[in-house]
């Protein structure tokens, strides 16, 4: 299987020096090697591996709770290498839970509560050979005009082929097709987009309800599988206000009523415990995705976030960039802290 080789150097000439978004504020953990180094100097959580990815990487899960948790949860970020803000999200919950107060210092009495009941399963990255190969670790402030030639996002979320050309985003964006992934066409690309792992398959666009080509997902199946968890979370970012979307009833072989019910509490809770006000949708059932495929597979609810990117234009140009990676970290805390809240109160997909 031919994969990927990184390119240290950003191939892509354009007027922003996109070195400057690679500053980010030290509680801001996010970079693959900084990941991996905080994971390994953990003492209080328990370490277990999905497998590996396409790359050879580690695909590590780091729990904490009790030892017979009434419910349980999985919440991974970093699908999509560049989208931070959800690996941002887990590795301050990770600091929390190790050592009673997030990476600015801050506690929430109200997690480790929930901590004593409920047992997490923390992915800060599903995807880390795209991680190993992103050249920033924050959007905040970067263009996402396609018709500037500035434009950063596009082309290291995408990807671009060596004429300079984008992929073609409806395939990237769309229901999967043999198009859709780039195996086999390595050798035609100038840079991997955050989408592909190594072996240029999309991370989180499953073929069909019974086959995605990513190794990654595959192998997060049996996990879920083994270990009966109750919910798989992923995180991603996008344009649109802190977002909450569910799989359509077509697309999940348990409760869908319940999984509905989950994600009117998650909002609820969110929003009680300081978090957003989450926008709720029940997502295209013409298209695959991996909070589709486990339920499809398990029967158990599957939530997808989506925190609001900091890209230009997304904000208010005044807006301090500081808040901007704050309140995408809290969002997504407050949003798993309500999920976990209300995980309690619906049953479990597995009894």
């Amino acid at each position: 299987m031919k994969l990927w080789n990184s390119n240290p150097k950003w191939p892509w000439p354009h007027d922003d020096d996109i070195s400057k978004y690679i500053d980010v504020p030290e509680w801001w953990l996010v970079g693959y090697e900084e990941v991996r180094g905080f994971l390994r100097g953990l003492t209080k959580a328990q370490l277990s591996t999905v497998g590996k990815s396409a790359g050879g990487r580690d695909l590590t899960v780091v729990y904490y709770g009790p030892k017979k948790p009434e419910r349980t949860l999985c919440a991974t970020g970093g699908t999509h290498g560049t989208e931070t803000e959800g690996i941002a999200s887990i590795t301050n919950i990770i600091k929390l839970l190790e050592s009673g107060a997030d990476l600015r210092g801050k506690k929430w009495p109200a997690f480790q509560r929930v901590a004593k009941r409920v047992g997490f399963y923390l992915m800060p990255l599903y995807n880390p050979d795209a991680a190993a190969r992103s050249p920033v670790k924050s959007y905040v402030g970067m263009p996402i005009d396609l018709k500037d030639p500035s434009d950063g996002v596009h082309h290291l979320h995408i990807g671009f082929w060596k004429n300079g050309r984008l992929l073609n985003r409806k395939r990237v964006f769309g229901p999967w097709t043999p198009q859709s992934d780039v195996a086999g066409r390595l050798d035609r690309i100038a840079y991997l987009g955050q989408r592909f792992n190594d072996a240029g398959r999309l991370i989180n666009r499953p073929r069909s309800r019974k086959k995605s080509m990513a190794v990654e997902t595959m192998q997060m199946l049996d996990y879920l599988k083994n270990n009966e968890i109750d919910c798989y979370m992923d995180l991603h970012s996008h344009s649109s206000p802190p977002w909450l979307g569910i799989c359509p009833p077509q697309h999940t072989s348990g409760d869908h009523e319940q999984l509905v019910k989950l994600h009117e509490l998650t909002a609820k809770m969110t929003k009680r415990a300081g978090g957003p006000q989450l926008a709720l949708s029940q997502q295209d059932p013409s298209r695959w995705y991996n909070s589709h495929f486990f339920p499809a597979n398990l029967g158990i609810y599957a939530v997808t976030y989506e925190a609001m990117a900091g890209f230009k234009g997304n904000y208010p140009d005044d807006k301090p960039w500081q808040e901007i990676w704050l309140a995408n970290a809290y969002n997504g805390m407050h949003t798993i802290l309500g999920l976990a809240q209300a995980l309690l109160k619906v049953p479990s997909p597995w009894k």
